[in-house]
């Protein structure tokens, strides 16, 4: 666990007040009960750092290693003009010759773009809302008796023709602000389904075999 700025600070301070590593660390640990006193070679670290640099912060950020080039202002470009022509863009796909990492740290860190779930809903036909206030007018008819004789029950869909699987599907826009992302499907009728049900009193139904073709 890196040590915080705080810590930092203490460390360095107490040193130069004591010039003495054992003593860093028992004060270390008294003051911060929860985690252990660091080694002598990480307290001898952090001095060394502030009598070089003139401060025990961290400054690896942007100073390590070779410089990326992979995010250059090239690419940010190039991934930025492909992303305005197709907000749909793969990172594993993307066809512009960039490996996925490229893409995707172009996308979240550069451009700031968050990929979103597309949503798959029903598509709504003109007869379904006097269909759907027909049910609603009927249920209110019923006995106080008729929620007591509801059977719950739910199904398995198989479906014989070609649907989008949403989990493969991602658009990318500004994060907290999701696009309006949506799939209308009308709802199929070449599927196998497997249905069961549950009444009150605990029963099983089912389960049901259903082919519609």
């Amino acid at each position: 666990m890196q040590l915080t700025k705080e810590q930092r600070i203490f460390i360095v301070v107490n040193f130069l007040d004591s010039n003495s590593i054992q003593h860093v660390k028992k004060l270390f640990q008294e003051c911060f009960t929860r985690r252990n006193s660091p080694s002598i070679v990480a307290i001898w670290k952090n001095v060394r750092k502030y009598k070089t640099e003139g401060t025990s912060l961290n400054l690896t950020k942007g100073r390590s290693g070779r410089k990326s080039t992979e995010r250059a202002l090239e690419n940010v470009e190039i991934v930025h003009q492909a992303l305005l022509a197709n907000p749909d863009i793969s990172s594993r796909k993307n066809g512009l010759g960039k490996s996925k990492s490229t893409i995707s740290r172009i996308l979240k860190l550069e451009l700031k773009r968050h990929p979103y779930k597309m949503h798959v809903r029903h598509k709504l036909l003109d007869t379904d809302l006097p269909r759907q206030l027909n049910f609603a007018q009927r249920f209110l008819q019923k006995n106080d008796r008729f929620i007591e004789d509801i059977v719950i029950g739910d199904e398995a869909a198989f479906h014989l023709n070609g649907k989008v699987n949403s989990h493969n599907v991602r658009r990318y826009a500004p994060k907290n602000n999701p696009p309006d992302f949506n799939y209308d499907v009308e709802i199929s009728r070449e599927k196998v389904s497997i249905s069961m049900g549950l009444c009150r009193n605990e029963c099983l139904l089912g389960p049901f075999f259903t082919t519609i073709i």
